[in-house]
């Protein structure tokens, strides 16, 4: 296998707008689109998490998530002396975060064969594009439900209709209706979770939660709606979850965890940069979930008397959990299990 030296920003800038256009398309669309609701649960709502990169010579970049802690404060006894005031100021604590591939696709297309099809070379790049970015897009969504299932922390209202038990908290089937909704605000009350997400993969919540929303129009419907925007317009995601974590709901604090991706090169195909002579580096956006972005690579070669070019595309980043403060069991983060 011989390396070739004719690889072309301008060809794959080409290509990129090719591939925006093939989205835009609803013919081609439908097999581009990702199924990420559980990304976009947590990237729309994420907020009060404070990162900062460190630049490590010789290392990975490394992200630091810095916090004060101060507990277990008591009324002090009332003085006359006022020109002594004592006390201490707040511990500061730190959490580094290694920034790390999570997960990557390769393509390779060859270009003489299609000088016998329909579809020309560039438009076969651009479809590639699509398939593999929609990959990796929902595997930022399985990244992000990982963290959100490994951290949950402990519901701390025990009363119906929830059964606690260790970081998880099970409700019956036949309770997932329109009163579960004054459950989940007393639950948010309690745990002190004050901008909470909802994120389900339970089917009968789904739907009972589409009947209310649909008859909130209706006279006798009203206070059933009422109830449901008590706390926010849910997130369904009845792909990933029923996959991963069956029957589970998660409700999170807005502040509880943080996902961001990282690129190492600059952003779009026109302003790539080349190394070793042949690679093109670069980085795209996801098509599916705003502010995510992949790194991209870009290789023609010689093989098997036909022109290759080898395309690798990885998504770097993080999932970042934020430090739970005074109480060691509130993550802000629940899980519910329906049973």
């Amino acid at each position: 296998m011989s390396e070739i030296f004719d690889v072309d920003c301008g060809f794959l800038a080409v290509v990129q707008a090719m591939a925006a256009d093939r989205w835009k398309n609803a013919a081609n669309r439908k097999d581009y689109i990702a199924n990420v609701n559980a990304a976009l649960a947590l990237i729309e709502n994420q907020s009060g998490v404070n990162l900062v990169e460190l630049k490590d010579p010789g290392k990975r970049r490394k992200v630091s998530l810095e916090w004060p802690t101060k507990c277990d404060l008591t009324i002090d006894d009332c003085s006359t002396d006022i020109c002594t005031i004592t006390g201490t100021d707040v511990t500061p604590q730190c959490k580094e975060y290694e920034i790390e591939c999570l997960g990557s696709q390769s393509f390779v297309v060859n270009q003489f064969e299609y000088r016998d099809r329909t579809m020309e070379f560039q438009q076969a790049l651009a479809d590639n594009y699509n398939r593999h970015v929609k990959v990796l897009d929902e595997r930022v969504a399985a990244v992000i439900l990982a963290g959100l299932d490994a951290n949950g922390g402990t519901n701390e209202y025990t009363g119906d209709p929830g059964a606690v038990v260790g970081d998880t908290t099970t409700i019956g089937s036949a309770d997932w209706n329109e009163h579960i909704f004054s459950y989940l605000a007393l639950v948010t009350a309690i745990n002190r979770i004050s901008s909470p997400t909802l994120l389900s993969g339970v089917s009968p919540f789904f739907r009972m939660w589409w009947e209310i929303s649909k008859d909130q129009a209706n006279a006798d419907g009203k206070g059933a709606a009422n109830k449901l925007s008590s706390i926010g317009t849910p997130y369904f995601d009845l792909f990933n979850i029923p996959t991963l974590y069956p029957n589970k709901t998660y409700l999170f604090d807005n502040g509880a965890a943080y996902f961001t991706s990282k690129v190492w090169y600059p952003a779009g195909a026109a302003n790539a940069m080349k190394r070793q002579g042949t690679d093109l580096l670069y980085s795209i956006p996801s098509n599916n979930i705003p502010g995510v972005n992949y790194d991209v690579i870009v290789r023609e070669v010689c093989s098997a008397n036909d022109y290759q070019t080898q395309v690798l595309i990885t998504l770097n980043g993080i999932m970042a959990i934020n430090p739970v403060g005074c109480t060691e069991t509130n993550t802000g983060i629940l899980i519910f299990e329906c049973t």
